[in-house]
């Protein structure tokens, strides 16, 4: 009876007015991208603008010079044909609708809003000098200490905690800006007490920042790397660092402060790690090395190498200006061993080194690895140990592995050609407990020859790098996953074209291989397949630790193609 009763009443309400969507600000973004022959890609490429909605001023704004850190000053008349994207509200129209336009001229638009409400525009463009203001690096000279950047807070802490007087910096900043006072020109002081302050002026003139140069140490994140820190520092062609031969160049040794890249039968090169430019060179007395690695303790480790048995040796150097000491040497009529070995400790304390077998090995019963131990800096026995890896059901030849910590019965990862897996071993049973493939691609042979791996705030990782020695490989990639749990180590490593499987879950960095995934950094698109007629292509992978533990570095190697630097950090912000 109620509802009877009320049923007029429904039947006589009003139905509410339904309010039009107010347009916020109709234009958000312009953004136009230099086009080639017709061509244009929209990507991270593009020109910027600037908005005046008092105004109703869209302002393109062509860098001053491009690329941003060079010296080429732009003109205007060099983009008389850009493609326009516009990023408008819902349901806003500009007229004439644009597709290309001509920045030496103004143009008059009209926008029409969600509410049909008309305002006259003017689009433009002009010549832009860069606001950025930022400090990239800074490192006190005498002491070679790095300060750890936090862009978003503008400071630059160092974990240092004595006063300095009277020192001088070294540092890099956004492209042409500039810093006051100079610290490489004009000596400062700083205490934990009395931060030191500079001003970062950006290369427009008038856009800076204050930065505060702090001695403290910054919070770090919960555990592993800061996501998204991964950067490639440098990137050298190996002809650009003075290695003047071709399929030659066999391994690199990561320290604090080089990386140092051997070619057989030349000097070694040692290169700054921060930007890879060649220091100098040290000569090697032995003339049969055949690689050369390094420790977690920043030594140097250099051996021959032997196949259908003969003799292998392993020198040790405390630093580059030492000179090389034989500590292991070891003969056997069979077998081949010394293409790659893996340390992992210090060799003038613990250590474990380990030596894949480097001959086709087509049975799975004949999978070997060798292994020594070092003890107090020596070797507890000059014969390796010899371990039959289980789970494999793939041959190899030619392969790298390396051990998680100095103990012999640590877990280790594993790779090698044929396999073309990653296999995390459990160290106890030498059994396989999860891999991650990679693929052959390409119709050709991409080998996974290398392969490193280190603890960084609390979590494992681990690289590898694959490299062709044809002219119908691919080649040029190297990877960094994340080793925390083996269900979680598994899945397909696709290349750039490739879109057909998701990468696997523990993945954090693929080092760009280029629009094709034909590897940009490799030999087969530079200088030449990395091949010196045995079919063994030759690359090399490190990971290395600052010594703040803030901050993990990944090196690449590719003969005849490119050495270069990828960071991580740790640091929370």
């Amino acid at each position: 009876m109620l509802s009877v009763a009320l049923l007029p009443l429904w039947g006589c309400h009003q139905p509410e007015e339904l309010t039009l969507a107010v347009a916020d600000r109709g234009v958000n973004s312009l953004t136009v991208y230099p086009t080639w022959d017709g061509y244009h890609t929209a990507d991270e490429s593009g020109f910027p603008s600037k908005i005046d909605y008092d105004s109703h001023t869209i302002t393109v704004q062509v860098p001053y010079t491009w690329p941003v850190e060079s010296d080429n000053v732009q003109k205007l008349e060099d983009y008389t044909n850009v493609y326009v994207l516009f990023n408008l509200d819902n349901n806003v129209f500009v007229e004439p609708r644009l597709h290309t336009i001509d920045l030496t001229k103004t143009y008059r638009l009209t926008v029409t809003d969600q509410q049909k409400q008309r305002s006259e525009w003017t689009l433009k463009a002009e010549l832009a000098k860069s606001t950025a203001c930022d400090i990239e690096s800074f490192t006190i000279r005498d002491l070679n200490v790095s300060a750890l950047v936090d862009k978003s807070n503008a400071t630059a802490s160092l974990i240092y905690f004595e006063e300095l007087k009277n020192v001088f910096a070294d540092y890099t900043l956004s492209p042409h800006a500039r810093i006051v006072p100079d610290p490489s020109k004009e000596a400062f002081w700083c205490s934990t007490d009395e931060p030191k302050t500079f001003t970062v002026i950006a290369q427009d003139g008038v856009t800076s920042r204050k930065w505060t140069l702090q001695q403290r140490e910054p919070a770090k994140t919960e555990k592993g790397i800061r996501p998204g820190s991964a950067k490639l520092l440098w990137a050298k062609k190996l002809s650009q660092i003075g290695v003047t031969e071709l399929n030659k160049t066999t391994g690199i040794a990561a320290l604090d402060n080089s990386l140092v890249v051997y070619t057989k039968d030349a000097n070694p090169i040692v290169l700054d790690a921060k930007n890879g430019n060649p220091v100098t060179t040290f000569n090697l007395s032995q003339s049969d090395i055949a690689y050369i690695t390094a420790d977690d303790a920043g030594h140097i480790i250099l051996n021959t190498k032997f196949s259908g048995g003969g003799t292998i040796r392993l020198y040790r150097m405390r630093d580059i200006h030492s000179t090389p000491e034989l500590f292991i040497e070891f003969t056997t009529a069979s077998g081949a061993y010394g293409n790659h070995i893996s340390v992992t400790g210090d060799v003038y304390g613990d250590a474990v080194i380990a030596a894949s077998y480097c001959q086709w090995a087509p049975s799975p019963g004949s999978f070997s690895t060798w292994r020594w131990t070092i003890r107090n800096g020596q070797a507890v026995d000059q014969k390796p140990t010899w371990c039959n890896v289980k789970g494999l059901t793939k041959g190899w030849s030619d392969g790298d592995f390396v051990y998680t910590e100095p103990d012999a019965a640590s877990d280790y990862f594993l790779s090698g050609y044929s396999m073309n897996q990653l296999v995390w071993f459990d160290g106890a049973t030498n059994t396989a407990k999860a891999y991650i493939d990679c693929p052959i691609t390409g119709g050709g042979t991409d080998e996974i020859l290398a392969v490193d791996a280190v603890k960084f705030n609390g979590m494992q990782y681990v690289t590898c790098a694959a490299e062709t020695p044809y002219s119908y490989g691919i080649g040029g990639g190297m990877w960094v996953f994340a080793a925390e749990y083996p269900e979680t180590f598994n899945g397909t490593i696709r290349v750039a074209y490739d879109n057909s499987n998701p990468q696997p879950d523990a993945l954090i960095y693929d080092l760009d291989r280029g629009d094709t995934g034909h590897g940009k950094y490799g030999g087969r698109w530079n200088d030449g397949e990395n091949n010196d007629g045995s079919s063994t292509p030759k690359l090399d992978v490190a990971l290395h630790l600052s010594p703040d533990g803030y901050f993990m570095y990944a090196y690449f190697m590719f003969c005849n193609g490119y050495v270069g630097c990828v960071q991580f950090d740790c640091i929370a912000q």
